[in-house]
């Protein structure tokens, strides 16, 4: 499993640490470009209707449409703060063992499989000792399992993580597309302390019925913090109940929305649209943590080429945080096939190769990939293995280079950790090298999610550009 943070794909919880080329060989059409009378793919949903045509996209490459104001391309991240250290508390007596075994556990965990024996310079043994102090003096059990992360982070790769027992069993609910959560019915990202941005609406959602859409921020629930002092979204609360948002979209003055609250269930969707006078279908895979992310992909793309092959697909990946191995690669696997590269651990080497699969000629197919510096873990290597191997286009912002593979380890009090523990080395280029470089595309384009929408969305537009020039 890669990860560049722990998140769930949520409906009301904020992801974030502290919770989860060329192209292909088919040539484009002679005949000037039509949509296609494709059936219906229902986002979040395995079903097909067949009575109604794929959703428009917003970008309409006819239209004269205002560009977005971007930023720019963004500088070096912020670097990784070290974690307030929680106070301690009252435990009873059989909790301190207990929680030295889950600390023990993972400490050794990391001193046993960490993919850096160095430990990036920092001093581990000195680090456990450090954090051991703290829990002799006494700690509730809120307090431990806010320490461990603290721990875990202080290695500063901003990718291994610690889950609670509660975590755990959430993400795995997550991950087989069993979201069964009360809030809003958004996925949301952090973009500072103070701010998300929606990526993906549940359909049929309160925040559907709300207007709220991709690439809105939010910046207040309730006129207060965005978050609860444990990271969890201030959107969640009883079935039934309001909350008010503060929402700003792209160019615009800040809004107030209320949305009632209600049980969401399902799979994380993904979204997808025909390009306006094109046979050009863009994909969006916002993860590959939930485990039905490819069957959708798979049912999506059986749909869209029931009258035909498509000349072109664009698959975002723009805020793609990683996920399972066995999601990237089954999505890989639709586009090409053979050995990609191998994983390497401190002791083992563990080849990467990838049996084709051809959905709707899917093996064919001119590709361009939308990658950003929010694109990390599985989505980078997954948009590298792409480019390299001469299937897609890359078209954004350079992703910032977080590619080791993170392995689970389960410990007795239900607790896990989720430890870079080996190395990407792509074929034919050195271990590791995209952990240095990011995935660097061949056409720049900057601009963040937060910055434009759908219909302004510069790149697509560019990567519309690229395959209708085909």
């Amino acid at each position: 499993m890669l990860k560049n943070r722990p998140f769930i794909p949520v409906l009301c919880v904020l992801a974030g640490a502290g919770l989860a080329c060329g192209g292909g060989s088919s040539a484009p059409s002679a005949q000037a470009p039509t949509s296609i009378p494709a059936p219906t793919f229902v986002p979040g949903s395995s079903t097909v209707a067949n009575e109604a045509g794929l959703r428009s996209c917003l970008y309409d490459p006819a239209a004269d449409v205002e560009p977005p104001v971007v930023a720019g391309p963004r500088g070096a991240p912020t670097p990784f703060p070290t974690p307030t250290i929680p106070a301690g508390g009252a435990v009873d007596s059989q909790g301190q063992p207990r929680q030295f075994e889950a600390f023990n556990d993972l400490w050794n965990a990391v001193y046993d499989n960490y993919v850096d024996p160095g430990f990036n310079g920092r001093d581990w043994a000195a680090i456990g000792d450090r954090y051991e102090t703290i829990i002799e003096r006494g700690l509730s059990d809120e307090a431990f399992y806010a320490l461990l992360p603290a721990m875990l982070n202080e290695l500063g790769d901003e990718h291994s993580y610690f889950q609670s027992a509660a975590a755990v069993e959430e993400e795995e609910r997550a991950a087989v597309g069993q979201v069964n959560i009360v809030g809003i019915g958004a996925y949301f990202l952090p973009t500072s302390d103070d701010a998300a941005v929606v990526i993906i609406v549940f359909p049929d959602s309160p925040a559907a019925a709300a207007g709220l859409l991709p690439h809105d921020t939010l910046i207040a629930v309730d006129g207060g913090p965005i978050r609860y002092d444990n990271g969890v979204s201030r959107t969640r609360g009883p079935e039934g109940t309001t909350v008010r948002l503060t929402v700003q979209s792209p160019g615009e003055a800040p809004r107030e929305l209320t949305v009632h609250r209600s049980r969401v269930t399902g799979a994380l969707p993904i979204d997808l649209c025909l390009v306006p006078g094109t046979r050009l279908v863009y994909v969006m895979l916002p993860t590959f943590l939930d485990e039905t992310i490819d069957h959708r992909l798979r049912e999506a793309l059986s749909a869209v080429t029931a009258e035909g092959p498509l000349d072109g697909l664009i698959l975002d990946m723009r805020m793609n945080g990683g996920g399972l191995g066995s999601v990237a690669e089954a999505t890989l696997a639709m586009f090409l096939g053979g050995p990609q590269g191998a994983f390497i651990t401190r002791t083992t080497r563990e080849e990467f190769v990838v049996e084709a699969e051809d959905v709707g000629g899917s093996q064919a197919v001119p590709l361009v990939v939308l990658v950003s510096q929010d694109t990390v873990s599985y989505g980078e290597v997954v948009s590298g293995i792409l480019q390299l191997s001469g299937r897609a286009t890359i078209v954004g912002e350079p992703t910032l280079g977080n590619v080791e593979q993170l392995r689970r380890y389960n410990f007795d009090d239900g607790s896990r950790a989720w430890i870079a523990s080996a190395t990407f080395e792509p074929l034919g280029l050195p271990a590791g090298i995209w952990e240095d470089t990011g995935i660097i595309p061949e056409v720049i384009v900057p601009g963040t999610w937060d910055e434009f929408r759908e219909a302004n969305d510069p790149g697509l537009a560019a990567a519309v550009e690229i395959l209708l020039a085909r």
